[in-house]
């Protein structure tokens, strides 16, 4: 064994498929929920290939206890760009199609109906999540998005023939971390921690615990045990940026740093930590480093030496059209840590026009394209290039199955620009087109909260706005819970923080008593009326009785 922290390895960093939040610890066990408020599951949107079950979640579990097989489940949703890669880059391959047949495989989209009430059973939030159950029920392991194919199959074997839980392996590795074997080590690397949502590991604990790993971990898996360092990595930054306050010491700071500047050209590390390396520059060089220090200028060189390796073995990683324009937008990124206030180099604004222009000419795939045009978005505002972005995304819009997702990038755009009535109308545009009970929640609410931010003083458009989305979630079996819970509960607090005096306290009195009416005709003791009585009452979270 030795202290990862200190041995030489190729710099990466954390992950950026962050989930949107957190909730409470759940069980571990998954209780089948009465069928009668379960979803059919719906195969639209999902490639061939797969014997998805299709039935209720409930029967699902009765179908793995029966056959004695494990259960994979998959919550997602169509307009997702990150389920639309897995789509392509996991479901669509021989690899996993074949290992398909080993388990029942669940899709759970989050708009069928009480999905989101499924998802707060499983702790499952961002899209996508990927999750292995034993055939009793007990969650072994969530599976990571962003790796390839060959990656992703090697875990999942692993987790099918051992079937013991993270949590478990993880309280082994704390209490003898030298009993645990190579693939027990390779489970917590390569464990969605990014969407564990304090299952296995609380927040105010993810600091030590990832530094405890990444220090437990042998040195003979150098590019699995990478993948906890930047675990460690992405929780300081995280801790840090919430607290306000220094997450690791100055020493611990140092000590990072050198391991990342400690560059090789292992291009097992690199593969390894591909989505690290694309997403991670932000927080953990900033982190790590204070603008315009000495120590700031060597962790930007070195990462770009970094991104510079995997450009040059992109085709042999089978890097995707969307990693590829991250992989420019990174180098952007980089560019703003090392000088904020400077102009990106030229040849770089060339490189991410052109091969935009590429990728956008040739790409077809419906699933390629919503995951390839949203990476091409972000490399632009990066970039800075927002009249380019914009030409693109209204392109796009009559060629994607889910435009209102880009609606929203295009009101970003537009805000960036100073024209709020303009980015205003782009919401509007996007909650309209929304498809499905949660993403209309959620675009009403993206909606709702622009109007807030940049109309403030149009009460009239806010209170029929909020009428109209509180009316739909009325309609919804999924009312007050998860995905939408959590975005209901910060409309209340902003709805509250906004409306505190003249025609806005008059907003607030008739969207409260429009309010009671609907949690008056819920049953008397039923979680979802107390959550919803909490909603716009001062001081009462909308979670209260959760």
């Amino acid at each position: 064994m030795t202290n990862l922290l200190r041995a030489p390895i190729l710099i990466a960093v954390l992950t950026a498929l962050v989930a949107c939040s957190k909730k409470d610890e759940p069980p571990s066990v998954a209780q089948a929920p009465e069928p009668a408020a379960e979803p059919s599951i719906s195969m639209a949107g999902l490639p061939p290939g797969i014997d998805w079950f299709e039935g209720e979640t409930a029967a699902a579990f009765a179908a793995a206890e029966a056959s004695d097989r494990p259960l994979f489940l998959y919550w997602g949703a169509e307009w997702c760009p990150p389920c639309a890669q897995i789509k392509v880059t996991i479901f669509s391959r021989p690899e996993f199609q074949e290992r398909s047949r080993l388990f029942v495989p669940v899709y759970l989209d989050g708009d069928l109906p009480s999905a989101q009430k499924l998802g707060e059973q499983f702790g499952v939030i961002g899209y996508p999540t990927m999750i292995l159950f034993r055939p009793d029920g007990t969650e072994i392991t969530r599976l990571p998005g962003g790796v390839d194919v060959e990656r992703y199959t090697s875990i999942l074997d692993i987790a099918l023939a051992d079937a013991q839980p993270v949590s478990e392996v993880l309280a082994a590795a704390a209490a003898q971390p030298d009993a645990l074997d190579d693939n027990d080590w390779r489970l917590l690397a390569y464990y969605s921690w990014s969407t564990d949502n304090g299952r296995v590991l609380p927040d105010d604990q993810r600091v030590a615990t990832f530094r405890a790993l990444a220090n437990g971990c042998p040195t003979r898996l150098r590019p699995d045990c990478a993948r906890l360092f930047f675990e460690y990595l992405g929780a300081a930054a995280a801790a840090e940026a919430e607290n306000t306050e220094a997450a690791l010491t100055a020493a611990e700071k140092s000590a990072a740093a050198e391991t990342l500047l400690d560059l090789t050209d292992e291009p097992a590390v690199l593969s390894a930590n591909v989505q690290n390396l694309l997403y991670g520059a932000e927080p953990v060089v900033g982190v790590l480093s204070a603008a315009d220090s000495v120590r700031r200028a060597e962790l930007v060189a070195g990462w770009r030496g970094a991104l510079d390796a995997l450009q040059t073995n992109s085709d042999e990683l089978e890097l995707s059209a969307a990693e590829r324009l991250n992989l420019i937008r990174a180098r952007a990124v980089l560019a703003r840590l090392e000088s904020p206030q400077g102009e990106l180099p030229a040849a770089l604004l060339d490189e991410a026009r052109s091969t935009v222009a590429a990728i956008d000419a040739q790409t077809t795939g419906s699933y390629e394209r919503q995951t390839a045009i949203n990476a091409a978005a972000s490399l632009y505002w990066a970039a800075g290039l927002d009249a380019e972005a914009e030409t693109m995304l209204r392109a796009e819009l009559e060629k994607s199955k889910s435009p209102y997702y880009f609606m929203l990038s295009l009101a970003e755009f537009a805000q960036r620009a100073g024209q709020q009535e303009r980015a205003v109308e782009w919401l509007a545009m996007a909650y309209e087109g929304a498809e499905g009970p949660a993403t209309r929640f959620q675009w009403g609410y993206n909606y709702l909260m622009g109007l807030i931010e940049m109309t403030p003083d149009d009460t009239v458009r806010i209170q029929a706005t909020a009428l109209q989305v509180i009316d739909e979630l009325n309609a919804s079996p999924d009312a007050f819970y998860q995905r939408t819970r959590m975005r209901l509960e910060k409309l209340n607090e902003k709805l509250l923080e906004w409306g505190q005096e003249g025609e806005r306290r008059e907003v607030i009195s008739t969207l409260r008593a429009h309010v009671g009416r609907i949690c008056a005709e819920m049953p008397e003791g039923d979680e979802s009326r107390e959550r919803c009585e909490g909603f716009l009452t001062h001081g009462v979270a909308v979670s209260q009785g959760a």
